[in-house]
């Protein structure tokens, strides 16, 4: 079990990637639209993780869609910025086994995952929601040079986060405030 992503809100992606080079170093590289959410994502690779530019593409489809509406809910009462995190493990059946949650299959452009605690991840900020790519997709992260994912920081139930991830140790800081992912940590930089 590891960190595989952070979740950046916009509502741009193009001009959000524009900002992420100029102000961090952090380059943009694929993307694409996620069938059947109302989302599209620019990727950003960081050589051990990577952070996923995301926005609504179709406003009714993501009406539909638990991705969708919690990316509306985020713009609309925080406006762009961190949303959200995801965790890679080899298989999520048993984590949706072990956590009573659904397992849903998310696809774009040929590249596939199944994943599991979406909905939970995206009404409680500070869980992660889990990923398993299917076999043959590469990992999204692995081609970047910017040092990878050192830490995440969120604020909430420090308690009910170590038991949704089942015990594992990963590299997060939980502090307190209203549920939220506060900063992620980038090869020595913090982004907030």
């Amino acid at each position: 079990m590891r960190i595989d992503h952070v979740i950046f809100a916009t509502t741009d992606l193009e001009a959000t990637a524009a900002r992420l080079e100029a102000e961090y170093g952090l380059r943009a590289a694929g993307g694409g639209r996620h069938q059947g959410l109302g989302t599209g994502n620019r990727i950003v690779p960081l050589g051990g993780g990577y952070l996923e530019i995301l926005a609504e593409t179709d406003a009714e489809e993501a009406a539909r869609s638990p991705l969708g509406r919690a990316l509306a809910s985020r713009i609309a009462q925080a406006g762009e910025g961190l949303m959200g995190w995801a965790v890679a493990v080899e298989d999520v059946a048993p984590v949706a086994e072990r956590l009573v949650t659904e397992v849903s299959t998310i696809m774009r452009q040929g590249l596939s995952a199944r994943l599991t605690g979406l909905a939970e991840a995206m009404a409680t900020s500070f869980l992660p929601f889990f990923i398993a790519r299917d076999p043959g997709i590469a990992d999204p992260g692995a081609a970047g040079d910017a040092g990878g994912i050192e830490w995440i920081e969120v604020a909430g139930d420090r308690d009910r986060l170590a038991a949704w991830l089942g015990g594992a140790e990963l590299p997060v800081r939980v502090v307190t405030g209203a549920p939220a992912v506060r900063a992620v940590g980038i090869g020595g930089r913090i982004l907030q």
